[in-house]
């Protein structure tokens, strides 16, 4: 062989070395910091961060179906009672097997955790009772039937009761509690600067791409494409609306994009007869509240531009909506429209109301938690204006806001946010946590942060959640049109999720958003 020939041959083992040994690890770029524990602030991105490390009874697949997990089936065995088939010759990381015990003593954790500012409690909500039937089978008992309560299994992760006992927030971070059964084991959780996780080879599941994850907080947008583009991380989640073309326009990078399960939406405060940051149009307090008026909250409505708001707020990349659930998904009703933007009308209903020369009040945004909120409600802010309101626009980071606006404490006029429905794929989770009035001992209203409260409204959503037979669709449809007219919530868009990955890599995006390594592959 001639010397250019060895050379060229040499060359393209060292290439192929290099990229075999480049496959073996994948580096993710995340926008969020991230709790390790599993139980602990219920949070896409903490949930992201788990399903590396524990698994769930019901799976969600990249397009939230429910899949096998854990569970290897499960069908209701009565009206109020649903039974699980957990999967056999199951291990955790330290080899220890995994059996029912484990799931019991992960439900018992879960509302136990103190000081827990978002348990994941919603997810247990109906259930009176965990039955062991055996080692490897459970029935869980329901105060009513549950139509949807596999679904809310994909987001409880079971730990293992021996590694987990007693344990808080900080044993998951050191690593001495974070003992799943997932594709990948923690190797070091380096608090908010991220985590790194080595794949898990006695996995009972698809064996992942990856033998090493590397996963890096990146909160500024501009460093995480700027890593992209260098080739520090392969993989970033949370592409600005505004860069996606550009970066797929260097050659060196693939977009992957989507509509979400997230709409955004507004809640106004019903609940409170009067709120401090309510003001007449000379700015002096209101002795009473303006949004528990349906006209009221209707000029609300009428005010946004939610054309305008996806375009330039958002860049095009969203899609208007008019209800609760993205378009596809169960009680999505295709015959309510895309709500008219009429400012003229909303003056009009705020004159019938008795408010011609308007109102004030505050409209509170998180400014890092959905894409573009803050900049979103500045839009909104400058609509609301025009059509007579006299609007104060809060931002504040996600940790301030959530705390500042949960329900029982929430005292802002008009809330900012965000319902993913994914665990139910349909509109049982956004209409009994978010529509429905708070009835916290029965796991409802637990997201109402307007304490909003109509008593046939509660009775159409609790005809159409705890429906096991009969037309369950119509009977969302119902629930939701109804939740529309009282404009109980305020729909915006459905948001999209956008991620990037350097040239050679495929990533499927998640409908429920979460950023997990497993939906990446090297692309030949």
């Amino acid at each position: 062989m001639q010397r250019n020939g060895w050379r060229a041959l040499a060359a393209s083992l060292i290439m192929g070395a290099a990229g075999a040994a480049q496959a073996q690890q994948l580096t993710v770029g995340v926008q969020a910091s991230f709790n390790i524990d599993p139980h602990f602030i219920f949070l896409g991105p903490n949930m992201a961060a788990a399903r590396h490390v524990f698994d769930t009874l019901v799976n969600r697949d990249a397009d939230s179906r429910w899949t096998p997990g854990l569970t290897e089936s499960w069908a209701p065995v009565g009206e109020n009672v649903w039974e699980f088939r957990l999967r056999q010759g199951v291990r955790f990381h330290d080899g220890t097997p995994f059996t029912a015990e484990d799931v019991v003593f992960s439900f018992q954790r879960i509302p136990n955790i103190p000081g827990n500012p978002g348990p994941y409690t919603p997810n247990l909500r109906g259930i009176t009772r965990t039955e062991v039937v055996d080692p490897h089978t459970i029935r869980l008992h329901t105060a009513s039937p549950n139509p949807v309560l596999p679904g809310q299994m994909t987001n409880v992760f079971i730990v293992n009761h021996r590694a987990a006992q007693g344990a808080l927030p900080p044993d998951f971070a050191s690593g001495r509690a974070a003992i799943g059964t997932g594709p990948f084991r923690l190797e070091q959780h380096r608090g908010p600067d991220g985590m790194s996780v080595t794949r898990f080879d006695g996995y009972w599941g698809e064996r992942p791409h990856w033998q090493r994850v590397n996963v890096r907080v990146m909160s500024n947008d501009a460093t995480r494409m700027a890593a992209l583009l260098a080739g520090d991380v392969d993989l970033i989640e949370e592409v600005p609306t505004g860069e996606a073309e550009r970066l797929e326009l260097t050659g060196r990078v693939a977009i992957f994009r989507r509509a979400s399960d997230r709409v955004i939406f507004l809640l106004p405060h019903v609940g409170a007869e009067r709120l401090s940051l309510l003001t007449d149009h000379e700015g002096r307090p209101l002795d009473h509240n303006p949004f528990r008026d349906l006209r009221v909250r209707e000029a609300l409505s009428l005010a946004i531009n939610r054309a305008a708001l996806v375009e330039r707020s958002m860049d095009g990349m969203a899609v208007a909506n008019g209800q609760l659930v993205p378009e596809g998904f169960g009680g999505y009703d295709p015959t309510i429209p895309v709500p008219a933007f009429d400012p003229a009308r909303a003056r009009r209903l705020l004159a019938e109301a008795g408010y011609p020369n308007g109102f004030g009040f505050t409209l509170a945004c998180p400014n890092d938690r959905y894409v573009n909120d803050a900049r979103v409600c500045q839009a909104l802010g400058q609509m609301f204006t025009r059509a007579g309101f006299q609007v104060r626009i809060e931002t504040q980071p996600g940790t301030v806001y959530f705390a500042r606006t949960a329900v029982g404490r929430n005292e802002v006029p008009l809330v900012f946010f965000g319902q993913s429905s994914s665990s139910t794929r349909d509109a049982t989770h956004v209409l009994s946590l978010a529509m429905h009035s708070q009835q916290l001992q029965r796991g409802l209203g637990q997201s109402n942060r307007g304490a909003f409260a109509d008593a046939g409204l509660d009775r159409l959503i609790q005809n159409a959640a705890f429906r096991m037979e009969g037309d369950r669709e119509a009977a969302l449809r119902t629930a939701m049109r109804e939740a529309m007219r009282l404009h109980a919530g305020i729909p915006l868009y459905t948001q999209m999720v956008i991620a990037a990955a350097r040239q050679g890599i495929h990533y499927t995006p998640r409908l429920d958003e979460q950023t997990v390594a497993i939906h990446a592959r090297p692309a030949n």
